[in-house]
């Protein structure tokens, strides 16, 4: 078993190393604090009653007018008294993406379900499927369009000038579906997770004309581990992702460095573990990703800033994006000890 863990993360770091960044998709330099955009799979799991996760971006603010995303999540498990060693779960998840000074707007409202089932004490596998509507639309005034045909000779930019365009833009409205493998490993000073997740499968339509322009399917590969420090409160978190769609490809890996303030009690449930975070990620050929991260009382906030080394540098001033992620893990009850009733001797 061993020898199969190691090289699957051998493989994984592979594929997470061999190829460079083409571009910036919608998505999260937090990938692992946001589960529901990096696998449908990952749709309640966890250890807990529910999950409430909320994430915001702020990206090339030093360019112009900035590029923000939100994105709030809810997964549950349940059936865990009907399926032995799993449970299944679902998740309602909402994406909200403005872009530039023409507020181009996308919108991803998605139901996912998922089920999860443990060969044995170390491994749980899990398949999740993933599906919603999107809209997409240019919400900022018409005077701010610029198009081609208004830009006259040397004399730049015409407002008056006409753009040719007979058929305004309007919104688009779009079917996605996903789909997801997770595969999670627990020993007693190690766990691995490892899944692979294939994004939009219907590749809808996108385009405001009648053409049949499409958005490519994205397939996400990922992977991280917890490596505990023997007799230590410092633990080791690696963790790469792997993302193409169409032509264009992406690779981020990174560790994060975990100390633990004080211990949680795994049979009271009374006190919970707090813990920080330090370390970050790097977006190959785009980005160095800085992150810090607290968990408090079954709360976790983590607050990362993307810094630009792509060739944007030169009008970005390698300012990239800052990013924030606030996750909170409802626990599940403790069990109550059972009194033993004392009998006397007489």
């Amino acid at each position: 078993m061993k020898k199969i863990k190691y090289l699957f993360c051998l493989v994984l770091f592979a594929l997470g190393t061999a190829f460079p960044a083409n571009s910036q998709d919608i998505h999260f330099s937090q990938f692992s604090a946001s589960p529901s955009t990096l696998n449908p799979a990952q749709t309640g799991a966890f250890n807990g009653m529910f999950r409430v996760v909320g994430n915001y971006k702020d990206q090339w603010r030093s360019i112009g007018d900035p590029y923000t995303t939100y994105s709030g999540a809810f997964d549950m498990p349940f059936l865990k008294d009907k399926i032995t060693n799993g449970a299944a779960a679902y998740g309602l998840s909402f994406l909200s993406d403005k872009a530039g000074d023409l507020n181009f707007a996308t919108n991803v409202f998605t139901l996912s379900l998922a089920a999860n089932k443990s060969v044995n004490k170390q491994n749980n596998f899990s398949l999740g499927l993933q599906g919603g509507f999107g809209q997409r639309g240019v919400s900022a005034d018409a005077s701010k369009q610029q198009w081609g045909n208004q830009y006259i000779g040397n004399s730049g930019f015409d407002q008056n000038a006409s753009s040719g365009e007979t058929t305004p833009l309007e919104s688009i409205t779009f079917g996605d579906f996903s789909t997801g493998l997770l595969w999670r490993y627990t020993a007693k000073l190690i766990a691995f997770n490892a899944g692979a997740a294939i994004f939009h499968l219907n590749t809808p339509k996108q385009s405001f004309y009648k053409d049949s322009d499409k958005l490519f399917s994205k397939i996400a590969i990922h992977g991280g581990s917890k490596i505990d420090v023997k007799n230590k409160n410092m633990s080791f978190l690696p963790e790469v992702l792997f993302l193409k769609q169409g032509p264009q490809i992406e690779t981020n890996a990174g560790l994060l460095i975990k100390y633990v303030l004080q211990g949680g009690s795994k049979y009271t449930g009374q006190i919970t573990e707090t813990a920080v975070y330090i370390g970050g990620w790097y977006r190959l050929q785009d980005a160095a990703i800085v992150n810090v991260r607290m968990d408090y009382q079954n709360f976790s906030v983590g607050v990362s800033y993307d810094f630009n080394i792509s060739t944007l540098k030169v009008v970005s001033a390698s300012k990239g994006g800052i990013e924030v992620s606030v996750a909170y893990i409802h626990p599940v009850p403790a069990m109550k000890p059972v009194k033993q009733k004392r009998r006397s001797l007489m």
